[in-house]
């Protein structure tokens, strides 16, 4: 009796090992902007992977991989086999100085330029202060109905609201559960984050929806396979074309060892050639310009 026990759980254990080994998912994408005048631009595509609390994604231009755990971000350029890693806190504080430069230099070219330089120093510090929490515009968030079935999944729609203006519509598949994967609470945490360092006429309504609690408790229902984003220069449609669990490798999530590790402001141009290469091991995660995912 015995024995026949045995085989029968060691039956059911090779019954659940092809579901027990699927230890992630790999979501490709397909995003295209559409202009003000509404010509469409050319649709890229990309490649998601998810395990562990970490998110790779795989873009044309641009690599970026997030280790939610670590609290880490790391970009890559495939191209120039460049890479730079750092935690978030880094991140935000290279792109608010890049910014802040960037500023100055453009106002250093104009007439009495320490007047201007005081004026980008004190235009830097008024797009920070609007990114603040306490003076974000207000979000309402309304359910739309059933949504279109995607890459397999059922899903709902949700319309998001910023200051009355539509901003975003976004369609949440209930059925799909990433959470053994991939942390919500976490990853909206970053969200909050790296919105500091945003740019552009959208970044107010981005860190609006990021820091609203109804938004929060709604990705927490599921996973989002699409989103359509209105702004001032037209919108921007991102849409899962397939969805599947399988294992990902820990080295998915780290930048290959030949490749050199420059700074943040370096990533698409050719850094000083003193400078050295990294002798750290790689670490365990918005494309020029840095787009949200």
């Amino acid at each position: 009796m015995s024995r026949v026990l045995h085989a029968l759980m060691s039956l059911s254990l090779l019954a659940l090992a092809p579901a027990m080994a699927q230890a992630g998912w790999i979501i490709d994408w397909s995003t295209t902007a559409l202009a003000q005048k509404g010509d469409r631009m050319p649709t890229q595509q990309s490649v998601q992977y998810i395990s562990d609390n970490r998110v790779r994604m795989q873009q044309p231009e641009i690599t970026t991989i997030t280790d939610f755990t670590q609290d880490r971000f790391t970009l890559i350029n495939s191209t120039k086999r460049y890479f730079w890693s750092g935690s978030v806190d880094d991140y935000v504080k290279e792109m608010s100085a890049q910014r802040a430069e960037a500023m100055a230099q453009r106002a250093g070219k104009l007439p009495i330029p320490e007047a201007k330089k005081e004026e980008a120093r004190k235009a830097d510090a008024e797009h920070k202060r609007t990114l603040q929490p306490t003076v974000l515009p207000p979000i309402s968030l309304a359910s739309a109905g059933p949504g279109e079935k995607i890459a397999g999944y059922d899903t709902e729609k949700y319309e998001a609201r910023v200051d009355g203006d539509l901003f975003q519509e976004i369609w949440l598949a209930p059925s799909l559960k990433l959470g053994s994967d991939l942390d919500t609470a976490r990853f909206l945490a970053q969200q909050q984050k790296t919105g500091a360092a945003m740019m552009g006429k959208a970044a107010k309504q981005y860190n609006a929806l990021y820091n609203d609690a109804e938004y929060r408790d709604l990705l927490a229902k599921g996973f989002v396979l699409k989103t359509i984003t209105h702004h001032l220069a037209g919108s921007y449609e991102r849409v899962a074309t397939s969805v599947k669990q399988a294992d990902v490798a820990a080295s998915e999530f780290a930048p290959p060892d030949d490749y050199r590790k420059v700074r943040l402001a370096d990533l698409f141009d050719p850094p000083p050639t003193a400078a050295p290469r990294s002798t750290t091991p790689p670490v365990p995660r918005p494309p020029t310009k840095l787009k949200k995912p």
